[in-house]
């Protein structure tokens, strides 16, 4: 059987197969960033803030910054802290006690310095082969080569964090796996591994687009640079759209975990 298959519904199952344990792990912590958004900022439930009504492009007083910026705050720590719980009850079976997954500082902070270095090469390489391909959009002026190469790039980049992101679930169990020896053992399956970063990453759009379509409404945004057009949720939409992006989550985290256990740890997928 293709091993990108197996890999894909191993990692499906991973997380369906263990959903109850995986809303133990996470669902608090996804809460609690996204619960300071909107308590401080009601109107990204209603689709008022930023509403055009002022004329003034810099009236922005419908969001409060603060509260956006603390919610970030919490969210960096909240999903580094749920990631980590994710690989450490998969690879561990280190199952969840109480209302909140162990605390792992030194786990949380290797893991978060791991992905500070897998931003910074995807940083690195998008800037590499972006030049090259502002170069061929130049010469050959086409739109639609401009939005194929797009998308191919962000592909790659998601290719490229995937191979080496085996350094992740290492972090997270306390292990010690560099760059270089992720990119070696992903190096068998790297073809292989593209159907699931497509699939998962194509089943995820057309969902939101859905979502969009169903529960989305245009209206009259206030910028910088003047009234413009963006479509807003309803609370059903909001709801709905906040699972979807939950359960990408579970199932990207899963996609790491997976192939550390079958490359690194000589795991079997189902």
């Amino acid at each position: 059987m293709d091993y990108g298959y197996q890999l894909l519904r191993h990692v499906v199952q991973q997380v369906f197969g263990n959903l109850g344990s995986a809303a133990r792990i996470t669902l608090v912590l996804i809460i609690i960033p996204i619960g300071i958004v909107l308590a401080t900022n009601p109107g990204f439930l209603t689709g008022s803030a930023f509403i055009a009504g002022t004329g003034d492009p810099t009236d922005v007083t419908g969001v409060g910054i603060l509260g956006i910026l603390l919610g970030v705050l919490a969210g960096v720590v909240c999903w580094l802290w749920a990631a980590v719980a994710w690989h450490r009850f998969v690879l561990l079976e280190e199952y969840p006690t109480g209302l909140f997954p162990t605390w792992r500082g030194s786990n949380i902070g290797n893991y978060f310095g791991n992905s500070i270095l897998i931003f910074l090469i995807m940083i690195g390489v998008g800037f590499a082969v972006g030049i090259v391909i502002g170069i061929l959009i130049a010469v050959v002026q086409s739109e639609a080569l401009a939005i194929l190469l797009g998308v191919g790039l962000i592909f790659g980049l998601s290719w490229v964090a995937t191979r080496v992101g085996l350094i992740l679930p290492a972090a997270a169990i306390g292990e010690k796996l560099g760059i270089g020896e992720s990119w070696r053992a992903t190096a068998p399956v790297a073809g292989q591994i593209i159907l699931p970063i497509f699939v998962l990453a194509l089943v995820s759009t057309i969902l939101n687009q859905g979502i969009i379509a169903g529960f989305g409404e245009a209206v009259a945004v206030e910028t910088p640079f003047g009234v413009q057009q963006q479509v807003t949720l309803n609370g059903v939409g909001v709801a709905l759209s906040l699972v979807v992006t939950w359960l990408q989550m579970l199932l990207n985290l899963a996609l790491m975990t997976t192939l550390y256990g079958n490359l690194i740890e000589g795991r079997q997928l189902n």
